[in-house]
């Protein structure tokens, strides 16, 4: 019984815990220093960007999970799609400013399972951008900052 009325205490106080996003002001960012070296062997199905990057956010509000960045790969109808694994960003910032380096495999990579729906739906030569969002409700970000386009260098 003593472990119920725990349980059920813990539950109570992670619901009171959890953040409204939709609160908090929208922030500005931006990119700057860009670099970024693309890797591939598309004979093995590898395709990869090393980014790395200086940011600012102004108006920066320290909460858990608010901002985090992507790389946004532009469709032919002017929509973008981003691939990670699993639920939790890959790029996660943490403060106001700083800098970011990390690996990012694109849609051509064997690390995603790409439907020929969404193969087919991709800007060849391949487009994409950074981005920065911050996140407006438990399913939702906005984009509040991006880098210009980059083209790929792999030609299909």
């Amino acid at each position: 019984m003593r472990k119920l009325g725990i349980s059920i205490a813990l539950l109570a106080l992670a619901g009171c815990a959890s953040t409204n996003y939709s609160d908090f002001d929208v922030s500005e960012a931006v990119i700057s220093k860009l670099k970024i070296n693309e890797t591939h062997n598309l004979n093995e199905r590898q395709h990869k960007l090393e980014i790395s990057f200086d940011y600012e956010i102004s108006e920066y509000v320290d909460a858990n999970n608010l901002y985090n960045c992507s790389v946004q790969f532009l469709a032919l109808d002017g929509t973008t799609i981003s691939i990670s694994n699993g639920k939790k960003s890959p790029c996660e910032l943490n403060k106001a400013k700083g800098e970011k380096s990390i690996v990012w495999p694109t849609i051509l990579d064997k690390a995603h399972s790409p439907s020929e729906e969404q193969l087919s739906k991709i800007k060849y030569p391949i487009e994409y951008f950074i981005a920065i969002h911050q996140r407006t409700g438990k399913n939702t970000n906005r984009i509040i900052g991006k880098s210009a386009i980059q083209v790929s260098t792999v030609k299909i």
